[in-house]
């Protein structure tokens, strides 16, 4: 009896502890994450679409500097779309996405394209780059790409890409998304999931873009490897936590435990290069092992 008391006390203080930590790491990251790679006067910057919203629920300005020239840069925002050259990002997420909120029959399973289609090259107003839900308003040619909802009877939408040249062959991209839901619909957990879930797709995003602009490729298996990546740090977080649970010498659990929160969400949010996933990973098996060995009491 004793023992699943001291069990079930721990689950709870572990849960606690968890939620604690993830909400003030969340907290801390909200409002980077609606600014992220710009400037403060960036911020301040008149982009396309910004006409459409007087106070949106949620706005995000981000930006990123590309080693190409703008004209590198364009044809890769001309041919965004589910239909046409993807969204640059996890293309898992973008079907399974596309499957629930696109049109009815939507069934299009794609992956991102690597190279430059010359069929998608030349979009137009009126023109969906996710099916049953996003459309294209406005375009100029080697400037700007904006898109507004389909519907916008459940939520209104908003979303921006910009360039700007810097000198001869760099160009800055912004990065502008806006979005309003009816009173109705608005609520913390909404906002919170659109927040997190679309950053997340947006930083692999302008990484995808800035990749391909600038002439290199995505090896075919860098996805699979970077879910491989979290989920070992996952794996290795839920292990150390078991040990929490049940062994005597619960203060290195404990101590690795706390390591792998922090771990999972900069491996989310900030998404690091690969080699950076690999030591954390190392690091957090490193302390699992290290958690195993450790003798009663300690």
């Amino acid at each position: 009896m004793k023992k699943l008391l001291t069990i079930l006390t721990r689950l709870l203080l572990g849960i606690l502890l968890v939620a604690g930590l993830l909400s003030a790491l969340f907290a801390a990251s909200i409002p980077v994450i609606h600014r992220w790679g710009a400037t403060r006067e960036e911020l301040t910057l008149t982009l396309p679409g910004d006409e459409l919203f007087t106070d949106p629920l949620i706005q995000w300005t981000h930006a990123i500097t590309i080693d190409a020239p703008p004209e590198n840069v364009w044809p890769w925002i001309a041919q965004l779309g589910d239909t046409r050259g993807g969204f640059y990002s996890y293309t898992f997420i973008e079907n399974r996405v596309g499957a629930l909120t696109g049109a009815p029959g939507y069934n299009v399973v794609y992956i991102n394209a690597d190279r430059i289609h010359s069929e998608w090259q030349n979009p137009r107003p009126g023109d969906e780059i996710i099916q049953g839900q996003l459309k294209i308003r406005a375009v100029e040619p080697g400037q700007f790409l904006l898109a507004d909802s389909v519907d916008p009877s459940f939520f209104y939408w908003v979303w921006s890409w910009s360039l700007k040249p810097i000198g001869e062959n760099q160009t800055r991209m912004y990065i502008r998304f806006a979005i309003d839901v009816p009173e109705e619909n608005n609520n913390p957990a909404m906002t919170f999931l659109m927040d997190i879930g679309g950053f997340v797709m947006e930083n692999n995003m302008m990484q995808g873009i800035k990749t391909r602009a600038e002439g290199e490729t995505e090896p075919i298996w860098i996805e699979t490897l970077e879910i491989g990546l979290w989920l070992t740090a996952l794996v290795s977080g839920l292990a150390v936590g078991i040990l929490f649970l049940f062994r005597s010498s619960w203060r290195r659990p404990l101590l690795v435990a706390v390591v792998a929160v922090v771990f999972i969400f900069i491996l989310t949010i900030v998404q690091p290069v690969i080699l950076v996933r690999v030591l954390m990973d190392s690091a957090l098996i490193a302390g699992l092992v290290w958690s195993f060995k450790a003798q009663p009491g300690k």
